[in-house]
């Protein structure tokens, strides 16, 4: 069942429940808002109030813990949450990351631009955060002591770029599709990479919405059936339960690729995607009772655990159906907006709860953890800008 799943931050582990069993209670400073978890048809009380609040509240939270710079891909999360005006280290955090952490490498007999995956975890994760944010391709940086730009960064991701490695690892692909979809026209052929690979991006694309659809069959005809489901698919296995991949193919829509089709299926993944809105929170709910049995000293742990897999799904969905929205790439039906707002709502609550963690408390036992909440607020937030109509990026 859903709950270790790849994400963005790390995973959970039953060790990791029965190290923070000692801290526990200690973690919260106040009682939650709302107990988080159990999946109800009911709207939300005060939902929309709490959503509000804790958006307003939430900038300064993540100045004060995405801006260390001993934690880089904490950085990173900041400019997806704040935008290219994120500070830290006391400048601007684009030239920081640029500066410290860009690296070269050698592929056939070129040197080229990259950030090393220890620190982005996935492939193109800097970048397209970079593109996202509104950083331009002719925005000089200083990289490896020299001084480049965006673009060369970009030119040099394209030439590292292998068709062939990301169909062994699926999962590797999203970032990937994100600042490739942003920077290439839909009517270019493509490119050939460092070893002489021809990239044809239309295939790319083609195999980004291959995979989702392959991925979450099974979800797909549970939702058919108009049932729970009692198991999780292929896609909850992807960072984030695969919603950076729905994202990622929201973005390639946008750009115009794959046209008409695209839209036509993307529409289908979105339909999806609002389903599992409560299908997710259900399976999350299975799954901790049962962790509850293996770990019955751990309750404050697990209680930390379980808001963050809530806080991660919702706040990830946020940003896809809004940038959806926005950019008018989806229609949902009334039942469906309904089941979207109730996960927005949902997402206020568990923002707003952690808010209330002892993050410093958190900092000290467990970075792991730390670094799940750092990046799931990040991506709750920059969901909840588009939410309240503020220009995307």
């Amino acid at each position: 069942m859903i709950g270790q799943d790849r994400c963005c931050g790390g995973s959970m582990s039953r060790r990791d429940l029965l190290r923070w069993a000692i801290l526990g209670a200690s973690a919260w400073v106040a009682e939650p808002t709302l107990a988080f978890g159990a999946v109800s048809d009911s709207s939300v009380p005060n939902g929309r109030k709490i959503l509000e609040e804790a958006t307003g509240r939430t900038p300064d939270w993540i100045r004060r813990y995405a801006a260390s710079k001993d934690n880089p891909w904490a950085v990173m999360h900041g400019v997806r949450a704040i935008g290219s005006g994120f500070s830290a280290a006391g400048g601007p955090a684009v030239d920081f990351l640029c500066s410290h952490f860009l690296k070269e490498k050698e592929e056939g007999a070129e040197r080229y631009l990259y950030m090393p995956k220890e620190i982005e975890a996935h492939t193109d994760t800097f970048l397209k955060t970079l593109l996202e944010a509104g950083v331009g391709v002719s925005r000089p940086i200083v990289a490896g002591g020299r001084q480049r730009t965006i673009g060369e960064l970009v030119a040099s991701a394209k030439k590292l770029f292998s068709l062939d490695r990301v169909k062994k690892d699926r999962d590797d692909l999203a970032w990937s599709l994100i600042a490739y979809s942003i920077t290439t026209r839909p009517e270019d052929e493509g490119w050939t990479n460092a070893l002489g690979e021809r990239i044809r991006f239309r295939e790319v694309v083609q195999f980004a919405f291959d995979t989702a659809e392959w991925a979450s069959a099974t979800f797909s005809s549970t939702m058919k059936r108009g049932a729970m489901p009692s198991w999780k698919d292929r896609i909850s296995n992807f960072t984030c339960g695969g919603t950076h991949l729905v994202y990622s193919l929201a973005v390639a829509v946008r750009y115009g690729h794959l046209g008409k089709e695209g839209r036509q299926r993307l529409a289908q993944q979105l339909d999806l995607l609002t389903w599992r809105i409560k299908a997710d929170l259900y399976l999350q709910d299975q799954y901790f009772e049962l962790l509850a049995k293996a770990t019955p000293t751990a309750g404050e742990a697990r209680r930390l655990y379980q808001l963050d897999a809530g806080l991660k799904f919702l706040g990830h969905c946020a940003e896809v159906f809004r940038y959806a929205r926005i950019h008018r790439l989806y229609a949902p039906s009334r039942s469906q907006e309904a089941q979207i707002r109730w996960g927005e709502e949902m997402l206020g609550v568990a923002l707003s709860d952690v808010l209330k963690v002892n993050m410093d408390s958190i900092l000290k036992e467990d970075r792991t953890l730390a670094n799940l909440f750092v990046s799931d607020v990040c991506h709750a937030y920059h969901g909840l800008k588009l939410v309240k109509g503020i220009k995307p990026t």
